[in-house]
């Protein structure tokens, strides 16, 4: 199964998750992030010096070498697995090919991501791995921040960032005079990117964590433009959004910010799920330009064009 034949339509608001057993454990991915299934049993697994303790090692598909996670480990769940022949799950994000071992797929489930529950902050600071939950057929699915997970293993999934090419000498004093918002679900991705925004310049970032939130203090700006008579890019002059996310995906804030509040300020797609046809759905949308995790440093760039030097268009 191709995550590519079941793409959803732009701005609908939903997603497609995949419902996988785990050790007893009901766990849900977004289908965009899964390339196929396979069965666990004969596949030759290579073991590799110094791995990670979660990673089992490396297995050959169709000529590629691909890790392999055994999700229970990192997870720390120590039941043992309920199927006697597991599954894998070949995922495709963040510009790298991984794999994990499920006991099995149960079912796929179209929902809206305003179905979705947000962790408590106790639990979210005790549980990194997990975004929040959903409600599935009476069933309580927590829904895995792959991200977090393949980024603690491979920290070069989540940010490409070389801090000697943005030296003092090089950082654009302009960028402080940006106000912008940034919204993206996974804590590790939303620490690091913008403290590395702040780190070339872009001091004044509000940063949420959903599309919800960010639409809201939208709102917020709008009204306080109003109210004193001043253009809203005094108080946001700009969007940065993540496309996957709780409550509001970035490509439906994208929309509603464009095509219903008519707010033209530049907006960029920042996600792991970009390809052909996700960049066809970010610009009919209205987005101003788009880019792959973990290209930090072109996402600069594409901020510089957009909100520094105020490029009429930057599609990617």
């Amino acid at each position: 199964m191709a995550s590519q034949d079941i793409l959803l339509e732009s701005g609908t608001n939903e997603v497609e998750i995949a419902e996988i057993m785990l050790c007893s454990n009901n766990f849900g991915v977004n289908v965009a992030k899964i390339r196929e299934f396979n069965p666990y049993k004969g596949i030759q697994i290579s073991k590799l010096p110094g791995r990670p303790p979660s990673v089992a090692g490396v297995f050959m598909l169709r000529g590629r070498s691909i890790p392999l996670i055994e999700l229970d480990v990192h997870l720390g769940i120590t039941t043992p697995h309920t199927a006697q022949e597991q599954v894998i799950v070949v995922t495709e994000f963040n510009n790298m090919t991984t794999a994990f071992v499920a006991d099995y797929i149960n079912q796929i489930h179209r929902v809206s991501w305003t179905e979705f529950k947000p962790l408590n902050n106790f639990l979210a600071a005790n549980s990194p791995f997990i975004v929040g939950s959903i409600n599935l057929q009476g069933k309580e699915v927590l829904i895995l921040d792959l991200e977090q997970i393949i980024g603690e293993i491979f920290p070069e999934s989540i940010v490409n960032y070389n801090r000697h090419n943005f030296n003092k000498e090089t950082i654009i004093p302009e960028r402080g005079a940006a106000h912008l918002v940034f919204a993206e679900d996974s804590t590790l991705i939303r620490s690091q990117v913008s403290q590395i925004l702040r780190q070339v310049g872009y001091s004044d970032i509000k940063v949420v964590e959903n599309g919800m939130l960010a639409y809201e203090h939208i709102l917020k700006c709008r009204q306080k433009a109003e109210e004193e008579n001043r253009p809203i890019t005094d108080f946001v002059s700009g969007i940065l959004s993540d496309i996957e996310m709780p409550q509001m995906d970035g490509l439906t804030l994208c929309r509603k910010v464009k095509q219903d509040l008519n707010i033209k300020i530049p907006i960029v797609m920042f996600s792991s799920l970009i390809n052909d046809q996700m960049a066809i759905k970010c610009q009919r949308m209205g987005a101003d330009g788009y880019c792959n995790k973990p290209e930090t440093e072109k996402l600069i760039s594409l901020l510089d064009d957009l909100l520094v030097y105020k490029t009429k268009k930057v599609i990617n």
